[in-house]
């Protein structure tokens, strides 16, 4: 009777230990499964970016603030200048994260990531303010960039949250903007921008992959032009049904025009560029307060010849300057002689259009 209970207690144990390898064998073997699942995941993973790169000693770099601190990694990241011309006082840079690293080589479809994406200036910033923002269709929506400095000195990482879809070519975009702003009398002196990017989901991609790099908006002068010139009144002109009995209505007219170009730094005359105002001296006369041009900064007179109807001024670019021009009048002040008798003998509008131009002159 002992031996029998004895032999089912032994059976018993076989079976358990049994039971117990094979579950062990089944875990080793899910385990294993899982494992080199998402070491392929990860050797076929794809992250990349138009500004960012992988760099030995990435992978142990917690965040953004950490990396600032290693000078002698932050040296080693590639740096992207910026080698267009500015066409405005504020320049801009399109980041991308990506999913891919070419058309062919992207995620698979059922590898969708999530990422953490850091922005942050390495140098104080000189004469200008540096902003980011996540854009849609190359726009930032409601214009709602985050500032990376402050006018109080203080120089703040910004952070942003994102996904990129597998089984596609995927990116998200953000817009690094530069805007000059010398109103503290600072000359610009461009500031590095250190950028970082790394997944956070699937948890297996975790310190896979980060990769970093730095931008740096080098001021790229450009030539000064007239972008816009036309009288103010030019609208209103088109849309009446006689535009010479309207013109003939006004007792002066307004003359304006718009430049772009170098960025202007107070008290830097070699920036100054010259332009050539020239009108029909028989029907307008210049405003003797526009003539000398005081009230605009940046602005002096050159040259100034009354009868030809010639004024060259020096002006700052990106400026909007605008000349009062009264009609000509006998010394009676009864008739308007030349202004009439010249619109009347007019075919088009386009004629008095032509009465006043500006030009820029070569220095």
């Amino acid at each position: 009777m002992v031996n029998e209970k004895w032999k089912k207690a032994v059976a018993v144990l076989i079976g358990c230990v049994v039971l117990a390898a094979i579950s062990i064998t089944v875990y080793s073997k899910y385990y294993k499964t899982s494992y080199e699942k998402g070491m392929a995941i990860a050797s076929g993973f794809y992250f990349s970016s138009n500004y960012m790169y992988e760099e030995d000693g990435l992978s142990g770099i917690e965040d953004i603030e950490s990396l600032k601190k290693e000078t002698e990694l932050v040296s080693r990241l590639m740096v992207a200048v910026s080698n267009e011309p500015w066409t405005s006082s504020s320049f801009q840079f399109d980041v991308e994260v990506r999913n891919h690293t070419n058309q062919l080589l992207y995620n698979d479809k059922d590898l969708d990531v999530a990422y953490t994406v850091e922005f942050i200036l390495l140098d104080p910033p000189a004469g200008a303010d540096y902003s980011i923002g996540k854009a849609v269709n190359g726009v930032v929506a409601d214009n709602r960039f985050v500032p990376l400095n402050s006018a109080s000195g203080d120089l703040t990482k910004a952070t942003f949250q994102g996904t990129l879809e597998g089984g596609k070519l995927s990116w998200e975009s953000y817009v690094l903007r530069v805007d000059l702003n010398n109103s503290q009398g600072q000359e610009y002196i461009p500031s590095r921008v250190l950028m970082m990017a790394y997944p956070v989901e699937p948890s297996y991609l975790e310190n896979t992959k980060k990769i970093a790099g730095i931008i740096k908006a080098e001021y790229n002068l450009a030539e000064m032009e007239i972008t816009d010139q036309k009288f103010t009144i030019e609208n209103e002109l088109e849309e009446a049904d006689d535009w010479k009995a309207r013109a003939k209505e006004e007792s002066a007219f307004v003359y304006q025009l718009k430049t772009t170009g170098n960025y202007y730094v107070d008290g830097n005359d070699n920036m100054l560029q010259k332009i050539r105002i020239e009108w029909d001296p028989d029907m307008f006369a210049l405003n003797e307060n526009d003539r000398y041009l005081n009230h605009e900064e940046g602005t002096r007179l050159v040259e100034y010849d009354e009868e030809k109807g010639i004024m060259v001024i020096e002006t700052a670019p990106y400026s909007s300057i605008k000349f009062i021009f009264f009609k000509r009048y006998r010394d009676d002040g009864q008739h308007i002689e030349g202004f009439d008798d010249k619109i009347d003998r007019m075919q088009s509008l386009d004629e008095l259009k032509g009465t006043v131009k500006a030009v820029k002159v070569d220095n």
